[in-house]
C-alpha cells in the first residue's frame, strides 16, 4: 500500500516527494515535527500520513516510533515471563530495524541482508521454532500499529 500512495503522490505531484511533504510540515508546523530519519525514507509515509490525518500529535521518524512500540513489547513480555537469549535478541532487533524501514517482515525477508548472514529463514527457524511466524504476525500489528 506505500508503494501505491507513494506512486500516486508522485504521478500526481512530482515535487510531493516524502522529503517536501516532511519539510512542508517542519516549515508550517515547527513545533510538531521531529528530526528526520536517513534509512527509513519510505516508511515515514506512515508516519507523514498518520500525522496529516491527526492521528499523532507529532510528526518523528516511522523508526523512532517503531523503537518505542519494541521496547514496550519487550518490557510487556518480561514481565509475562518470556525470556529471549542474547541470540534471539539480536535477532528481534534486527527484525525491528527491517521493520522500522520496510513497514512489514514476512519470512521472505530472512534470504537477505541482514539476515542471510545470520543464517537466513533456517536459523531463525531454529531459534524460535514453531512461534517465528506468529512472532512475525505479532510484531508487525504491535511495530506497525
Amino acid at each position: 500500500m506505500l508503494k501505491e500512495l507513494e506512486k500516486k503522490l508522485r504521478d500526481n505531484h512530482a515535487a510531493w516527494t516524502e522529503d517536501n511533504l516532511w519539510n512542508a510540515f517542519a516549515a508550517t508546523r515547527p513545533g510538531k515535527v521531529k528530526g528526520r530519519s536517513q534509512a527509513g525514507r519510505f516508511a515515514d509515509l506512515v508516519a507523514l500520513v498518520r500525522f496529516a490525518l491527526e492521528q499523532q500529535p507529532v510528526l518523528a521518524p516511522f523508526a523512532d516510533s517503531v523503537s518505542e512500540r519494541f521496547n514496550e513489547w519487550l518490557m510487556d513480555k518480561a514481565k509475562a515471563g518470556v525470556k529471549f537469549d542474547a541470540e534471539q535478541l539480536a535477532w528481534l532487533n534486527l527484525i525491528r530495524d527491517h521493520i522500522a524501514t520496510t513497514a512489514s517482515i514476512d519470512t521472505a525477508d530472512f534470504d537477505y541482508s541482514p539476515f542471510i548472514q545470520r543464517g537466513g529463514l533456517g536459523r531463525a527457524a531454529q531459534l524460535f521454532g514453531d512461534q517465528l511466524t506468529p512472532l512475525l504476525e505479532e510484531l508487525n500489528t504491535v511495530l506497525v500499529a
